[in-house]
């Protein structure tokens, strides 16, 4: 069992690199950015190793300083990010809280303005129907003639 644990990442990595040979074999395009940047890496890495050999404590403390500046620059990016996400995380709260508070003074509104239209409603209502009570009772029909109280509403 041991000895199998001992093949796969040989066998993961022989896979990765048919399939970037592969790859390479089959997209010129991609031969030449690889070849590309293969060798601006190399001049990178020259170029650096070079410097670092004739003046080893300049490349030190060039690379100790970038070094501080990133952290210093990334220390200062996430106070940033932290202090704007408090401030606005609290106003979004409160102009949610605002929100909420007026859409329910708008709720209370509506169903009282429901409730009254409903009054008014019932009390024209009233009116109407007394109103043809007392046309009923000043003006009887004529004689011989049955008058039909449902056609005269409309």
């Amino acid at each position: 069992m041991k000895q199998k644990n001992n093949k796969l990442p040989l066998a993961i990595l022989a896979g990765a690199v048919i399939g970037g040979a592969f790859v390479l074999i089959r997209n010129p395009e991609e031969r030449r950015r690889l070849k590309d940047q293969s060798r601006s890496t190399k001049d990178s890495i020259t170029t650096y190793a070079s410097e670092a050999k004739e003046n080893p404590t300049e490349t030190k403390d060039a690379v100790v300083s970038k070094v501080r500046s990133f952290v210093s620059a990334a220390t200062e990016v996430v106070s940033t990010l932290q202090s704007v996400y408090n401030e606005q995380g609290q106003e979004i709260k409160e102009k949610a809280k605002e929100i909420k508070e007026e859409s329910q003074e708008v709720l209370d509104t509506a169903k009282e303005a429901g409730a009254e239209l409903q009054e008014a409603g019932e009390k024209a209502q009233e009116e109407l129907s007394d109103s043809t009570d007392e046309e009923q009772v000043a003006a009887p029909p004529a004689e011989g003639k049955v008058t039909d109280l449902t056609t005269q509403r409309h």
